[in-house]
């Protein structure tokens, strides 16, 4: 299966990344919370660089399962970074520094930050406000179109151009959370400017799939109705022998009768 990799990243007024407030009995709180992933909404314009097609995705609810949370080798980072310095906390099995809850619209996930510099700074930097945004990595089943992923092509017109939603059903592997500094900066990347060509690209080829789909449904309306009119012409046909027959019975009946 060919997979690639996506990051998605939350609206800042949804994932409500927060640092928990001090226990009774505590002097400092290093606990950070958060919805990282968010079922139902529309994310951000997948492909903004296109002229002629809007695509936005929404995660389903069902796509994550309590069973590929419980498998899964989850990092809590910073900006996505796999570099020792920027981890967070980690949840591998469904356990470990790192915890991950499935709610019905949204995955919250709970974490005590570990005693670095890098943990330190982001504590301070989420107080004050300056960074309060939050962001996932997964790989979705994109080539299963009935149960993985699909595209709805809706009625909606942006400056223009077409709204498309790619709805997400399935989620085979998550791989990270991440706090992220800048979101904005980050849809602009090479990565995801490969995603977005790779998601144009599945809705051109459904959009051929549908053409070749219309011909031979129009090949196969056409040649039933060739059918339906033969039926009717062999019917028609039938019925004037039928005639023809009982006009010479009768012309025979009376020529008998006559001569007789």
């Amino acid at each position: 299966m060919e997979t690639r990799q996506h990051v998605r990243f939350i609206p800042i007024e949804d994932c409500g990344l927060r640092v928990r407030e001090v226990a009774e009995g505590q002097t400092e709180s290093r606990r950070v919370e958060g919805r990282p992933i968010i079922f139902g909404v529309r994310s951000v314009n997948l492909t903004p660089w296109s002229e002629s097609r809007v695509v936005y995705e929404v995660l389903e609810p069902g796509c994550i399962s309590r069973e590929l949370l419980q498998r899964s080798d989850v990092l809590l980072n910073i900006n996505h970074s796999t570099r020792v310095t920027d981890i967070m906390g980690r949840c591998r099995n469904g356990k470990g520094t790192l915890d991950l809850e499935l709610r019905d619209s949204y995955v919250e996930m709970g974490c005590d930050l570990p005693k670095t510099n890098c943990a330190d700074d982001t504590l301070e930097l989420i107080k004050r406000g300056d960074i309060s945004g939050m962001s996932f990595a997964f790989f979705d089943d994109w080539q299963d179109s009935e149960n993985g992923v699909s595209y709805e092509r809706t009625n909606e017109m942006v400056d223009g151009k077409e709204v498309w939603i790619r709805h997400v059903k399935k989620i085979i592997d998550v791989r990270d959370v991440a706090i992220v500094t800048n979101p904005a900066y980050d849809q602009t990347s090479v990565a995801t400017r490969e995603v977005g060509e790779d998601i144009m690209e599945s809705i051109n080829r459904m959009l051929e799939n549908d053409t070749e789909g219309d011909k031979v449904r129009e090949v196969e309306d056409i040649a039933q109705k060739e059918a339906k009119n033969k039926e009717i012409e062999d019917i028609k046909g039938r019925e004037m022998e039928a005639q023809r027959r009982r006009s010479r019975f009768h012309r025979m009946k009376t020529n008998s009768i006559i001569n007789s």
